[in-house]
């Protein structure tokens, strides 16, 4: 059973039709980069997977059960317990510190706030940012806030990871740096990821590529 199916799904915006009859699978655990032009649907694939957006027709199944409505209880539950999201622009509190934002996170999990403070500072550690504890976000470099929202998806309960461009707005070598850590997401803590990118070079690093291109509707 797939761990994500989008299964004969289609979406339009007003009179333009973005997509019709799209369908793929990704499997648990796979690192799968999803690209096509812009305007192709890559990030409103994200948003649907995601309980962001609502498809036109087609369905999708995680697990084997077809999402929920995007504004029922059960999609609350999917977007705090099964979903992790990882934007271009972190969406982390610029204003709080790294430990605020990351107490956050865990707001939802069974962890006593001991266990969570210890979860914090030894993720800190795994990505070497130990000593931003107490440092704001607005203090902290772009490449050390896209390594923080990567802690926040270690640490926010959900396997599944829907990344759009997140690396997008770092330069070459922090952009590698910050892919690379994101594929241990999936290496070490066992995540199963969907990334939106146009750097075919990553996209290349992935286990799979999705390209919409060849279901453009122009």
């Amino acid at each position: 059973m797939s761990r994500i199916s989008v299964q004969n799904v289609s979406k339009q915006f007003g009179s333009r039709e973005i997509f019709k009859d799209l369908s793929f699978d990704i499997e648990e655990n796979e690192f799968v980069a999803l690209v096509g032009p812009s305007g192709s649907g890559k990030s409103t694939i994200l948003n649907m997977i995601g309980l962001l957006d609502t498809v036109d027709s087609g369905k999708i199944l995680i697990n084997g059960k077809v999402l929920p409505k995007v504004n029922s209880q059960s999609a609350v539950h999917y977007r705090r317990n099964v979903i992790n999201y990882l934007f271009q622009s972190n969406a982390l509190i610029s204003t709080s510190s790294v430990k605020d934002n990351l107490m956050l996170a865990m707001t939802f999990s069974n962890f006593s706030r001991q266990e969570k403070e210890q979860r914090i500072k030894e993720t800190l550690e795994f990505v070497g940012l130990q000593n931003r504890l107490n440092s704001k976000i607005n203090e902290l470099s772009g490449g050390e806030q896209q390594r923080i929202a990567i802690v926040r998806a270690i640490l926010k309960p959900g396997d599944i990871v829907l990344a759009d461009e997140p690396t997008g707005s770092l330069d070459p070598e922090m952009s590698q740096k910050a892919f690379d850590l994101i594929r241990t997401l999936r290496d070490q803590f066992s995540k199963t990821i969907l990334v939106v990118t146009h750097n075919m070079e990553q996209a290349r690093q992935c286990d799979r590529i999705i390209s919409l291109e060849s279901v453009l509707v122009n």
